[in-house]
C-alpha cells in the first residue's frame, strides 16, 4: 500500500471515530435525562423548575417520600417530605417532622381548593393535642402560604378524668404570603 492510501485510511478511521464518539455521547446524554427524569423525589433546582399552573389544579399532585438526605439525620425512616410533583418534576417541598421533634406528628389531609390546598395535621400527648390547618394558595404560579388555623386542647384538671376538656381556636393571617420554599412546618407548630 502506498503512503496516500494508508493516510486516507487513518483519516476514515479518525472520521468513523469521532462519528462514534458524537453518537454515544448523544446516547449517553439521553439516556442521562430520562433517568433523571423518572425520579419523582429529585428536586428541581429552584430557577429551572417548572412553574404550577394555577388555573389547572389538576396539574399537580401530592406525594409523601422518605428523606433520607435531611441533616442531623440518625433515622432517615422516619423522615418524610410531602412534595408538590408537576409532571416529574419536584416543584416544591414541605419537610415533615419526625416524632423526635414533634411528639405524635401526623399528617392526616392534604386537599386541592379553589385557592390552591390546604394541608391538616395534628401532634401532641397526655393532656395536650393540637390540630394545625395550613391554607397555601397558588399565584404567580407558586404556592404561598396565607393563613394557619391552630386548636389547641388541654385537660384542665387531669385527676377528673375529663381529658383535653378546653378548646381554644387562633387563627394567624401570613401577610406578606410566605412563599412556599421558605415555609418551615415547624415555626407553626
Amino acid at each position: 500500500m502506498s503512503m496516500k492510501s494508508h493516510r486516507f485510511l487513518g483519516a476514515c478511521f479518525a472520521v468513523m471515530l469521532s462519528l462514534l464518539i458524537a453518537a454515544c455521547s448523544a446516547n449517553k446524554t439521553v439516556r442521562i435525562a430520562t433517568v433523571q427524569n423518572a425520579s419523582v423525589e429529585k428536586v428541581v433546582d429552584e430557577k429551572a423548575a417548572r412553574t404550577v399552573d394555577c388555573r389547572n389544579t389538576n396539574e399537580y399532585r401530592f406525594v409523601i417520600v422518605q428523606s433520607p438526605n435531611r441533616k442531623n439525620d440518625s433515622d432517615p425512616l422516619f423522615s418524610k417530605s410531602l412534595n408538590i410533583v408537576v409532571g416529574d418534576d419536584v416543584v416544591s417541598k414541605i419537610e415533615l417532622p419526625k416524632d423526635s421533634e414533634v411528639k405524635n406528628f401526623s399528617l392526616n389531609s392534604t386537599e386541592k381548593t379553589k385557592a390552591g390546598f390546604e394541608m391538616r395535621v395534628d401532634w401532641g400527648g397526655g393532656v395536650y393535642h393540637y390540630e394545625i390547618q395550613f391554607n397555601f394558595r397558588c399565584k404567580k404560579n407558586n404556592f404561598y402560604l396565607y393563613e394557619v388555623t391552630k386548636k389547641s386542647f388541654s385537660t384542665t384538671n387531669p385527676d377528673s378524668g375529663n381529658f383535653l376538656d378546653k378548646k381554644e381556636s387562633k387563627v394567624t393571617k401570613i401577610e406578606p404570603n410566605l412563599p412556599i420554599e421558605k415555609f418551615v412546618m415547624t415555626d407553626y407548630l
